[in-house]
């Protein structure tokens, strides 16, 4: 099968979870990257793991098993002159590099964006940080919890009457590796028209800041500063999560006039279409609260199975909230093969989230789970490099893999 990248290398820095996330994406889409890590570093990486019995054994698989998948992973000491040596015989024979240190630390390090252009001068050359390259934070560390906080993603998030929420998970990260990915394939489709590589800079904060819908325009055009609305859409009252007898649903009753009246008559509540405070979006935007009393009397006298049948199957769009093990098993998620089995040469068969690039002629692909730390030196620093095994031997003995 044709892959869409196959002939594009990135040596890739990447760790924890954005820029793993984004090379991940790359490779899924058949590019060869390299996961540059040093021998500590890697240890660190597979010692995290996720516990399970196997065989009546217990064993830890590490957990970040898919950002890492479809890579082939290496070890090398970049604080080390052979190191540094070694990573820039690998930028000539690479199309991207990928980094996503605190900002200063490659410059330190002799391998800045203008280093390895002088190695290889069209050279696409990827950062992700928390703030960006410049500007009054860039050299502050900084994590996912920071850009919520700062963004005003968490002053939108939770209830009206509890403290600002983070999102369930490190949302920015994947936001800003998914750009980032975008960044990429556009720097190479435009070096593919003109040979000139270029500088991708991407940050945490930026990435939600361009998720906030409208929310943005909002205060800079008419000078409203939305908070928490709990589970209740900004754009409506009636699009929103309510409990079941054995759960809670997630219904968008209001989605359009229409959909309301259809919704009305399901559970029986004809007379709202024809009442004057209830018939439009814009009259029910004023009673978020009755008309969330009035779904969640239907919804909790039912079981969420039911009432995502009977809504879904007359044009009202309405999902189950499921937890993970339900996530898992839902028929969708199935249909779409969004978790896959493979065998790991160590851990025996894994089941891992899946590719959601689902391209006609060239899919993104699921080949392999993630290197161990250096599984792929030899194939990198003989087979690529032109090395010998002597020389991978000395290397090992001075720390350099």
């Amino acid at each position: 099968m044709d892959h869409a990248l196959s002939d594009i290398t990135v040596l890739d820095l990447g760790q924890v979870i954005a820029m793993p996330f984004c090379t991940m994406l790359l490779a899924d889409l058949g590019a060869r990257v390299i996961k540059v890590e040093s021998r500590e570093r890697g240890r660190e990486r597979v010692s995290l793991g996720i516990k399970r019995r196997r065989d009546g054994v217990e064993e830890r698989v590490p957990a970040a098993q898919y950002r890492e998948r479809n890579k082939l992973g290496i070890t090398l000491e970049l604080k080390t002159p052979m190191g540094i040596e070694l990573f820039k015989e690998l930028v000539r024979h690479a199309d991207v590099v990928t980094e996503n240190f605190s900002v200063g630390t490659m410059e330190r390090l002799g391998l800045a964006y203008e280093d390895l252009r002088r190695v290889k001068p069209d050279i696409i050359y990827a950062s992700i940080t928390a703030f960006g390259q410049h500007g009054p934070y860039a050299t502050q560390r900084g994590y996912d919890i920071l850009a919520q906080a700062i963004s005003g993603y968490m002053s939108i998030t939770g209830s009206p009457e509890q403290p600002p929420t983070r999102s369930g998970q490190s949302i920015s990260d994947y936001y800003a590796g998914m750009l980032c990915a975008f960044s990429i394939v556009s720097a190479l489709h435009y070096r593919h028209r003109t040979g000139k590589g270029q500088r991708i800079d991407l940050a945490l904060l930026d990435s939600l800041l361009v998720a906030l819908d409208n929310l943005g325009e909002r205060y800079t055009v008419g000078g409203e500063v939305l908070t928490r609305a709990g589970n209740v859409s900004f754009g409506g009252s009636s699009s929103g999560v309510y409990p079941t007898s054995d759960g809670h649903v997630a219904i968008a009753a209001g989605a359009s006039d229409a959909v309301w009246r259809r919704f009305c008559e399901i559970i029986g509540r004809g007379d709202l279409t024809r009442d004057p405070g209830f018939a439009t979006a814009a009259a029910r935007r004023d009673r978020r609260d009755q008309i969330a009393a009035i779904i969640q009397d239907w919804t909790s006298q039912r079981p969420k199975a039911e009432v995502v049948r009977t809504l879904a199957s007359a044009g009202v769009p309405a999902a189950p909230v499921n937890n993970v093990a339900e996530m898992v098993a839902d028929p969708q998620v199935r249909a779409r093969q969004m978790f896959v089995e493979l065998d790991h040469p160590t851990y025996g068969p894994v089941k891992t989230t899946g590719t959601p690039l689902k391209l006609s002629e060239t899919p993104g692909r699921v080949r392999w789970l993630a290197p161990l730390p250096g599984e792929h030196n030899e194939e990198v620093f003989v087979g690529l490099l032109g090395h010998s095994q002597d020389d991978l031997a000395r290397w090992r003995a001075e720390g350099v893999i």
